[in-house]
């Protein structure tokens, strides 16, 4: 089917109605796309990835023909087009963890640690540390400063951050994680509780220095699946909670959570400590995700692996199921349940926004 949207009016009215959660008085089911790096290598075939890490200048090369592909097809472009030329060093590389780039993927966290010495010895270098030292690079006002004349819009750092789970995983390994939550749980409440001070710590550093305000925070914790409730609710829940307190304090601040995995065990815990935003797995049903968080704004539940290999007709009944679900009270954004796959055509990405566009006005 060939595909005729006012793109413009389109983009116009999502904006609007994203602006209105839990409000049916709002043009449309608005949506939101997450075309990340993965999806871009595979729409570019970029011939290297490390050159695309590591050559600034070729990336935003990239990212504006990405765009153009993308404003041809979708009517907006995605990607940004003015990269910093330094980066701060992320809370896992505070506990150590350290970037490795292979060429075919993107930075990945490794770990260190091979016992329980060795995150006792940790927690201990890490409690001596100057964080704003450590964190920020030599040159990075410099760059900061370039960056807002180049792009038109100040830096801004520090909106959210990994889960807890998750960045337990990178700072000292998955198997070894699970093992020492089972073997050293006393030593796991160390290393969390220094990681929930040293996570506000850093979020607040980088929200001083580049002007962002406490009215939310984002996490993203696929890893959160690898625990049951009651682990979470001992190492992972503490810091949501902190964050939230800190970043987020009033129950209309924006308290997003994204896990594209099987964490509908967690769900409990989410709404208990006030998640209003849930980007979630593509195996939970979006009306268990509505009974369980009532008042949560569900970005989702169109399986990405649908989108990339599905056909028109599959795709469009997707959209609908989910709009026929939960979008009767408003608290719907269609968005894949988790990041858009590498290999997603532009246009199956266009035919999930035609039904959205013919089927999800109010």
């Amino acid at each position: 089917m060939e595909y005729k949207l006012d793109w413009s009016k389109f983009w116009r009215d999502n904006a609007e109605s994203l602006q209105r959660p839990f409000s049916t008085d709002k043009p449309m089911v608005p949506v939101s796309l997450s075309m990340d790096d993965h999806w871009l290598f595979g729409e570019m075939q970029i011939p290297s990835t490390v050159r695309y890490f590591k050559d600034l200048d070729y990336r935003e090369e990239i990212h504006k023909l990405c765009n153009d592909r993308i404003e041809a097809e979708l009517g907006y472009r995605h990607f940004p087009e003015v990269i910093p030329r330094k980066s701060v060093k992320r809370l896992e590389e505070v506990f150590e963890s350290r970037q490795e780039l292979t060429e075919g993927g993107t930075p990945w966290l490794e770990s260190d640690v091979k016992d329980i010495d060795d995150v006792k010895a940790l927690l201990e270098r890490v409690k001596k540390l100057n964080l704003k030292d450590f964190v920020f690079p030599e040159g990075w006002a410099q760059s900061a400063q370039e960056y807002e004349e180049r792009a038109g819009s100040p830096l801004r750092l520090g909106a959210g951050n990994r889960g807890p789970i998750t960045m337990a995983t990178s700072i000292l390994g998955t198997m070894p994680f699970l093992t020492f939550t089972m073997d050293y749980p006393e030593v796991m409440d160390d290393f969390f509780k220094l990681l929930t001070e040293k996570l506000v710590e850093y979020i607040r550093l980088l929200r001083e220095e580049t002007g962002v305000p406490d009215t939310g925070y984002w996490i993203t914790d696929d890893n959160c699946c690898l625990v049951s409730p009651e682990q979470y609710d001992r190492w992972g829940a503490p810091m949501l909670a902190a964050a939230f307190r800190e970043f987020a304090p009033e129950p209309e601040h924006r308290r997003h959570h994204h896990s594209d995995s099987d964490m509908a065990h967690h769900m409990p815990t989410l709404n208990r400590l006030g998640g209003n935003e849930v980007n979630l797995g593509p195996n939970i049903d979006a009306r268990d995700i509505r009974a369980a968080m009532p008042r949560a704004v569900i970005f989702g539940q169109i399986p990405p692996m649908l989108l990339r290999n599905g056909s028109e007709e599959e795709i469009i009944a997707a959209v609908r199921s989910d709009i026929d679900k939960v979008g009767a009270d408003g608290g719907l954004v269609i968005a894949t349940a988790g990041s858009v796959s590498e290999g997603t055509s532009l246009r199956n990405i266009k035919t999930m926004l035609y039904a959205v566009d013919q089927y999800g006005r109010y």
